[in-house]
């Protein structure tokens, strides 16, 4: 991937051919191709051979274990079934991602209600040559269906506007992956404005004192949601999110010095006891042997 990072030396060429564009396109082997692109892009490194985008046959259970001579990335837009990669069974969902290299071993398991839609991009890329799987996030899905229906709504195959547009957009949707992948540094998703909310209310010592199904009507989002949400984003749930936001203002408070029961109160605590007992469920000591482990530290050895 060096090649990738670095300065473009020698040339690049594009050559787009539309193989495939056909409103009813006949079923190949295991899927129903929804449209086929040759795009022979070439870049030092790197060799865009075809894209691709189908949906599994409903009569098919399964697609036998092969390989093939180029590397490939799949991208799943729906769910449904198992992809079998490089001796381990990911449940396909949506913005699965994956990185099969040349030769490597791959299948795919059906469900039996529900068929994916995948696009394939088959490429010629030395590296790396072991798989990859990743999972693409909110704002990489919607920038790679967004290219890709830029890609379908091209309607004169022998332009050159519509040549040059296929290949940007074949390009732009290499980026995202490659980026989704490690394979380039990944943008980080950007965060909801309800969240950063919420962070900015943790500040307020009342935010403790209200339920989470008040804090949502605060920010006006329904529980459920915003719990969904912040799973999402931070990996935890809005209780754990208030509970770790409390406890650091609490640390903190205590790391002011003075009684155990002015640093709960400034905390949102009116019973000093009940913040002791909620301070060791959270740390596994008590406030006090919180405050002395961190002003003198326990000797090595």
């Amino acid at each position: 991937m060096k090649p990738l990072l670095g300065r473009w030396r020698g040339r690049i060429a594009i050559r787009v051919v539309w193989a495939l564009n056909d409103p009813h396109p006949a079923p190949v082997r295991n899927f129903r191709s929804l449209f086929l692109k040759k795009i022979d892009i070439r870049l030092p490194g790197l060799t865009v051979l075809r894209l691709r985008l189908h949906k599994h046959l409903s009569e098919v259970d399964s697609v036998e274990p092969h390989s093939h001579r180029f590397g490939q990335v799949l991208c799943y837009l729906s769910n449904g079934g198992e992809l079998v990669l490089g001796g381990a069974t990911h449940e396909v969902k949506t913005g699965l991602l994956a990185w099969i290299p040349a030769g490597c071993r791959h299948s795919f398991l059906e469900h039996p209600h529900r068929r994916p839609v995948c696009l394939a991009i088959d490429l010629s890329l030395p590296q790396p040559k072991k798989p990859l799987v990743s999972l693409l996030n909110q704002s990489e899905a919607t920038k790679l269906r967004g290219e890709l229906s830029r890609i379908g709504r091209l309607n004169d195959p022998d332009s050159m506007e519509s040549r040059f547009l296929a290949a940007s957009s074949s390009l732009a949707i290499l980026d995202i992956v490659f980026r989704a992948l490690g394979l380039l540094p990944r943008a980080a998703a950007p965060v909801p404005g309800v969240i950063r909310q919420l962070s900015t209310l943790a500040s307020d010592p009342s935010f403790y004192g209200l339920e989470i199904g008040q804090l949502c009507q605060k920010v006006g989002g329904n529980p459920d949601h915003l719990n969904r949400l912040f799973k999402r984003h931070t990996g935890n749930t809005l209780q754990h999110f208030r509970d770790a936001s409390r406890l650091a203002q609490c640390k903190k408070e205590l790391l002011k010095g003075g009684p155990v029961s002015e640093a709960a109160g400034r905390c949102g605590f009116d019973d000093p006891n009940y913040f002791s007992r909620w301070f060791r469920q959270q740390t596994s000591q008590s406030p006090t042997a919180f405050v002395r482990s961190s002003i003198r530290p326990p000797k090595a050895g």
